[in-house]
């Protein structure tokens, strides 16, 4: 069975407009500090909250809870779960949103260490509630994606794996990625980097790498900076870097 039922009625796509759904997707989950989260609650209804997001280098999304809360609870008895993103400042009928539907998977001690300092970073208040003792990460493996585009602009099929980033061929720049998070913080970069990416002015820094981009954050906004292609190595990571700025 199909995460996400087909709906069996297709958009007319000579009459939507154009969009780059994939692009579309992967910025609109990178730049989301907020997700709805829905689980199956055991008297059969849907179960929904909402909770703060961040999305790892690889774009596997994860979530922080309390055991006692009740997603985690209903989690624990049916990992099946669907989470849903948005442009919560705009009217989210004009604009795109993002359905994920999937598995959420515990995330093992030992790598919780880097989640959490990937979470402070996004959220800093978080420092008072990530110490809980029954503190619960999950990831969320998708197994299917919706996207809406908003209004005349069709939801063109999106993948779970479109979603992602490769890791691999960038191991040597990934262990780098602290040093370098730490550079880019340095003098003004980071505000000139948002700026490149089309952020509001604002206390920027630099959140997170990856080989694709570069992830940028205050206390209270996101912003996605893409390159024009994938890199491989700290070298090509530093062109990129000066190619934008």
């Amino acid at each position: 069975m199909q995460a996400i039922t087909p709906r069996g009625v297709e958009i007319n796509l000579d009459a939507a407009r154009p969009i780059e759904a994939i692009r579309v997707a992967r910025t609109l989950l990178r730049t989301s500090r907020v997700t709805t989260l829905a689980t199956l609650d055991p008297s059969g209804y849907p179960y929904s909250t909402v909770t703060n997001l961040i999305v790892e280098p690889d774009g596997v999304p994860a979530v922080f809870m309390s055991g006692l809360t009740v997603h985690a609870r209903n989690i624990t008895a049916d990992a099946r779960v669907s989470m849903t993103v948005a442009d919560t400042g705009s009217d989210v009928m004009t604009t795109a949103r993002l359905t994920l539907s999937g598995q959420a998977v515990r995330v093992p001690d030992a790598q919780v260490p880097a989640l959490k300092a990937r979470y402070v970073e996004r959220f800093p208040k978080a420092r008072l509630y990530l110490g809980l003792p029954d503190a619960l990460w999950y990831r969320v493996r998708g197994e299917a994606v919706q996207l809406n585009g908003g209004p005349a602009q069709n939801a063109n099929s999106v993948t779970p794996e479109d979603l992602l980033t490769n890791l691999a061929p960038a191991s040597e720049l990934m262990d780098s990625a602290p040093a370098l998070i730490a550079s880019l913080n340095e003098g003004d970069r980071a505000a000139r980097l948002a700026a490149t990416a089309g952020a509001e002015p604002g206390r920027w820094r630099v959140s997170g790498i990856d080989p694709e981009g570069i992830d940028l954050s205050t206390t209270s906004n996101l912003a996605r900076l893409w390159f024009t292609g994938p890199v491989a190595s700290r070298e090509d990571f530093d062109t990129a870097v000066a190619d934008v700025l």
